[in-house]
């Protein structure tokens, strides 16, 4: 039996509701019991420590990419230890993973929210350091306020070009138009928040809604076309996101 401490952190205040818990999850096999302070993880066979770490953590990793992205909840694993069967050769096989809630934490404490259980996610979803990248140093410190909408936006621009190399690569890639593409890094690149130059323009409001919306947009697509997925209907200039 694996243990796992876990962390919730919620842009507001976390609050469950009463018939949030217990729910549970089927997936490769394996069933995952969910109550409000712990998860109890059973792979679909007995199998090593090693082997059941290995076997859970992409989708461990799927399922908190997937409430990252759609629910915006943040959770957090952090492997504890082992408790197991002895098995024959005297090596053991772990016949279950017990995930220990360590606290809850909010970004922001304006707003109280009532939450239902984790909604099940797509688990043809897949984590990659490209994807963790792109949550962790752009859409996580964007919506919780800690990264100005422009320079999260001009991170992304150039984490996307470096990932399909060059803005022409990450526009087909993702199913947008250059044109899209285009204003996404210019905005971003040319915001007087970032810098002061002849080239610089000021974002109002709106513009700052907009260069966010194409942030979320990019960051879901760029996860789909790493998890082998369409990314998509084609986006084109007309369809750049409005406030």
């Amino acid at each position: 039996m694996l243990h796992f401490a876990v962390r919730w952190v919620d842009q507001h205040p976390l609050d469950w509701l009463d018939s949030a818990f217990p729910t549970s999850y089927a997936v490769e096999g394996w069933r995952l019991n969910l109550r409000e302070a712990t998860l109890e993880a059973v792979p679909p066979t007995p199998m090593s420590v090693d082997g059941a770490r290995s076997a859970i953590a992409p989708i461990l990793d799927t399922w908190a990419a997937a409430l990252e992205m759609e629910q915006r909840l943040v959770v957090m694993f952090y492997y504890l230890g082992a408790a197991v069967e002895p098995a024959a050769t005297g090596t053991g096989t772990a016949v279950g993973a017990d995930f220990a809630t360590a606290s809850i934490t909010a970004f922001d404490a304006t707003v109280a929210i009532q939450r239902d259980a984790p909604p099940e996610p797509d688990w043809s979803w897949r984590e990659t350091d490209v994807t963790r990248l792109a949550r962790t140093m752009c859409l996580r410190p964007l919506r919780n306020g800690s990264r100005p909408v422009a320079d999260a936006a001009n991170w992304l621009s150039t984490h996307l070009e470096k990932w399909a190399g060059g803005p022409k690569a990450a526009a087909h890639h993702l199913n947008v138009s250059c044109k899209f593409f285009d204003r996404f890094a210019e905005w971003a690149a040319r915001s007087c928040e970032r810098k002061v130059s002849p080239n610089s323009r000021t974002l109002t409001t709106q513009d700052k809604e907009s260069l966010k919306g194409a942030v979320e947009e990019l960051i879901r697509r760029l996860h789909l076309v790493e998890s082998g997925l369409d990314p998509g209907e084609y986006l084109d200039l007309s369809d750049w996101p409005t406030s």
